[in-house]
This record gives C-alpha cells, sequence and structure tokens, in this order.
C-alpha cells in the first residue's frame, strides 16, 4: 500500500464545529422569540434560513469525515491508529446530523425526525466521549488526547445537546401543528401539520408558553451553547501544537 499524506484538519474540524454550535444556539433563540410571539410563518422562516449555513457546514463536515476515515496513514503502533475512529466517526455522525435537519427544515418537513438522529448520534458521542476519556493508553496515562478534559467537555456538551434535541424539535412540531390564539395542550394524538394556506395570521402580541414547553425545550439551546464554548476553549487548547507542528 502506498504512503498516503496526512493531512491535519483537526483545527477546520473544531472551526466547524463552532460554527454549527453558533448557528444553532442562534436559530434556536429566534425560534423561541417567534413562538413566544405566536408566530407560526416566523418559525418556518428562520428554520428554512437556517438550514443553508447548516447544509453547508454538513456538506464540509461530511467530506472531512470521509477523508478521515478512508485516509487515515497511521498505524495503531504509531500510538495514533484508532485516532480514525475516536474523530472520524464522530465528526460522521456530526454532519449527517447537520444535513438531514437542513434538508428537513428546508423543505418545511416535521423536525421530529432530525431531532430522533440527533439523540441516537449524541447517546453515541457520549460513548465516544467516556471512553476517549477513560481509556489507559499507557500506565498512568489516562486519555485518548493531549488534551483529554477538553475532548471530554467537547464530546459531552455535544452529546447533551444531541440528546435534548429530540424533545425541543417535538415541541416545535407541536406548536407548527396547532396554530391558534393560544397554547394547545400537548397530547400523543398528534393531527397532521396545518398547511402553510391554512396558517392563520401572525398574534399581535405575546401569549402563554405553558412551563412545560420550556422544560422540554429550554435545554437544548442552553447545551448547545455550552458545546459552542467547550469548542473554543478546545480550539484555544489544540490550535497552538497543531500550527508549530505541521504535518
Amino acid at each position: 500500500m502506498g504512503f498516503v499524506p496526512f493531512v491535519d484538519d483537526l483545527g477546520l474540524i473544531v472551526a466547524l464545529i463552532l460554527a454549527a454550535a453558533a448557528v444553532f444556539t442562534y436559530t434556536s433563540l429566534r425560534v423561541f422569540l417567534a413562538i413566544y410571539r405566536n408566530d407560526s410563518r416566523g418559525v418556518r422562516a428562520i428554520l428554512k434560513a437556517s438550514a443553508i449555513p447548516t447544509g453547508i457546514l454538513g456538506g464540509v463536515s461530511l467530506l472531512l469525515g470521509l477523508f478521515i476515515e478512508f485516509t487515515w496513514p497511521f498505524l495503531l503502533s504509531d500510538g495514533l491508529g484508532a485516532y480514525d475512529i475516536f474523530f472520524g466517526d464522530v465528526v460522521m455522525l456530526f454532519a449527517m446530523v447537520l444535513i438531514v435537519y437542513a434538508i428537513v427544515a428546508y423543505l418545511g418537513l416535521r423536525l421530529e425526525y432530525a431531532g430522533l438522529f440527533a439523540l441516537v448520534a449524541g447517546i453515541t458521542t457520549a460513548w465516544y466521549g467516556y471512553w476517549g476519556y477513560t481509556t489507559l493508553v499507557s500506565p498512568g496515562t489516562l486519555g485518548l488526547t493531549k488534551d483529554p478534559l477538553e475532548t471530554f467537555l467537547l464530546y459531552g456538551a455535544f452529546a447533551a445537546a444531541g440528546f435534548f434535541a429530540f424533545p425541543a424539535t417535538l415541541a416545535v412540531d407541536w406548536f407548527l401543528a396547532h396554530p391558534g390564539p393560544r397554547w394547545t395542550p400537548f397530547s400523543f394524538a398528534l393531527r397532521p401539520v396545518t398547511e402553510e394556506s391554512e396558517v392563520p395570521t401572525p398574534g399581535t402580541g405575546p401569549y402563554r408558553v405553558p412551563a412545560s414547553f420550556y422544560l422540554v425545550a429550554v435545554w437544548f439551546p442552553i447545551f448547545v451553547f455550552l458545546a459552542f464554548v467547550a469548542a473554543w476553549f478546545y480550539m484555544g487548547a489544540i490550535l497552538p501544537a497543531h500550527l508549530t507542528s505541521p504535518p
């Protein structure tokens, strides 16, 4: 097998993660404000607009993930043999979640299936982060990276955001499916989403959103913002070493 040159894209990957966390934090806050104003058309417009940058980020992340998975040149004896799994697998999951969300949001489909995918990806990411942090790589040394704590916090924050994305998307879907002057009590007897032409004119002022909505949905923007913070600190921890020791 011929030599495959190693291209260190970790800095770019973290930058993409940072950008995605920023987009999701901003989008979720805009959506919540639109829901508070009883503006279902505004919610749909915000989701559709967010699909463009999210799709671009997802597409670039997918290419980088595939590159890591298929061209990793190191062996286990090099001390880097498992990094294509530890980083590449999670980047692929991250990219697919972004792409699925972008398609669903742009086409105006139900968000719950993108949220379900994010839930599964979040649980998987949590396991990767846990084993990456607790693996004994040498006597007295834990962690698959030189920055095990920062990596663990990054994986943990995105895992939590993915986990809470599912209930948040259910709450937003419920709001869009039941337009009107007040919040419709939640039940499992979901009726079809109202067609765009049937959506009433947005309300003229705020209306009461039940506490249960916040309890279900508020955790997603909180944890996705924490993921943004974790990615910021992770970039600060790894970027100097990667810039001073390029491949």
